[in-house]
């Protein structure tokens, strides 16, 4: 069995195999014959609600292949090799999935470090005397809740700590 019996899938091609550790989904197995091969492949594409009579039915094949491709089936085990196959699938998506979640993630927190530096640029250009009470606490809250939703602490469990201090200003602090 050589190269030509492997079928090029976007999963092999950009998988970690070589073509001497194909996957039994990936390839012909002994004694499997080409076309019944090539109907596994067109099985296997069909994803998770996948079946014969559907297969069939898709690719305009007549149903009187049913019989022929239901003893292939069998004897080729195509529900194991696609089960495997929709097994491999799934962790490479997660795998993605992942990537892509972290690389959003440093893209966010590149954001706010940019953020930061553009805040910190302001504050220093600030006048202590044009800065009152409330307008230092909301810069102080909008920072905290930027950081939190970037860090994912705004997903955590909202309920306060025990010991956790609370700072109200009352009216009378407003002007200073």
């Amino acid at each position: 069995m050589g190269d030509k019996d492997a079928v090029m899938t976007s999963a092999n091609v950009n998988s970690e195999h070589n073509t001497e550790t194909l996957m039994s989904w990936e390839k012909r197995l002994e004694n499997e014959p080409p076309k019944a091969f090539k109907a596994f492949c067109l099985f296997r594409a069909m994803g998770y609600k996948r079946s014969i009579k559907a297969c069939l039915e898709m690719h305009g094949i007549e149903p009187n292949k049913y019989g022929s491709w239901a003893r292939y089936a069998r004897l080729f085990r195509w529900n194991e090799r696609a089960a495997e196959y929709d097994a491999y699938i799934a962790k490479e998506t997660e795998r993605e999935i992942l990537a892509e979640r972290v690389e959003r993630k440093k893209r966010q927190m590149e954001m706010l470090n940019g953020f930061d530096e553009l805040v910190a640029q302001r504050i220093k250009t600030l006048k202590p005397d044009d800065l009152n009470a409330d307008g230092a606490m909301d810069l102080l809250e909008r920072s905290a809740k930027l950081d939190s939703f970037i860090t994912g602490a705004d997903k955590e469990n909202n309920k306060p700590v025990q010991g956790e201090l609370a700072i109200t200003f009352a009216d009378s602090f407003k002007d200073l």
